[in-house]
């Protein structure tokens, strides 16, 4: 992805959501297989067997099908992973420049690939499956955090780690979620809040995890002793990020299990109502004092 890549990003998640509605589309959870006979495509599960691609698009002179993994045993993957191969095939450039080999492109979905294209198609699954306009409902009744990316898996049958990238995407909260593997970063996304607080590095990918912190301890344990383990701590963002002041911070940590991964999601509540101000800058009105240090509650 050239250019800005939060703005592609948006866009791409965009186009979907534009799909889903020139074909009526556009309920949760989203009916991939009406969207498949819509624009005549011929959906397929692989071999339970297959192992190392997550699914497959099929080209045969102007017909095509999408063949989908099926060895993970998770409807939320497979879903993610049909909505990839959608994005080959709706977003410009695509059918023009990824490979077909004896006509089949296959895929590798999941945020877990540095190629542009299939980063792309990433991004376009998650809007397919999760879409903004449906997504900023369920955050509105949610609690921040884990809970609220557990709505929108639950509601939009998607990936634990999809749905926790458009929480992310959508999110007035400030928060961040790595994913991670075998201890070294895998991806980190941050909310705009979030990204607002000064002075903080980033977690690139193959970085380690911060040390000290509950996902590193729980990180370094064996996978089978981990397996489905879930936690919780507060900290600090200057733990996982630096910076120039000390936010308190909760960490939740859920092991994915699927390729040896875990999720964490932080989120720092105090920083909702912050102006993002030095107070030594400005003179605040008696009407603006009274606004921020009135609680606010998520309808």
């Amino acid at each position: 992805m050239t250019g800005n890549p939060d703005l592609k990003q948006k866009q791409l998640m965009r186009r979907a959501e534009l799909v889903l509605k020139e074909h009526t589309l556009l309920t949760l959870p989203v009916d991939l297989e009406a969207l498949a006979q819509a624009v005549g495509i011929h959906l397929r599960e692989m071999e339970s067997k297959t192992e190392g691609v997550s699914g497959m698009l099929l080209r045969y002179g102007d017909q095509f099908g999408i063949m989908y993994a099926t060895h993970v045993d998770n409807e939320g993957f497979e879903r993610f992973s049909i909505g990839h191969e959608f994005g080959h095939y709706f977003v410009d450039g695509h059918l023009d420049h990824i490979p077909f080999d004896d006509g089949a492109h296959r895929s590798r979905a999941g945020f877990v690939s540095d190629d542009p294209y299939e980063r792309e198609a990433d991004y376009f699954s998650a809007g397919l499956l999760m879409p903004s306009s449906l997504i900023g409902p369920i955050l509105r009744r949610a609690q921040e955090g884990l809970p609220s990316i557990e709505a929108i898996c639950g509601e939009a049958k998607a990936s634990l780690t999809a749905s926790a990238i458009r929480y992310i995407n959508e999110t007035d909260d400030a928060a961040a979620i790595v994913v991670s593997r075998q201890g070294q970063v895998d991806y980190c996304f941050k909310s705009e809040a979030l990204k607002r607080l000064k002075g903080q590095s980033w977690l690139r990918k193959g970085a380690p995890l911060p040390t000290g912190t509950l996902t590193a301890s729980i990180a370094a344990r064996p996978a089978a002793e981990r397996r489905g383990h879930r936690d919780e701590t507060e900290t600090d963002i200057l733990d996982w990020f630096g910076g120039e002041r000390a936010v308190r911070t909760v960490e939740q940590v859920v092991d994915l299990g699927r390729y040896d991964r875990v999720l964490t999601v932080l989120s720092c509540a105090q920083l909702v109502d912050d102006t993002y101000r030095d107070e030594d800058d400005f003179d605040e009105s008696d009407e603006a004092m009274e606004a921020r240090w009135t609680p606010r509650f998520r309808p």
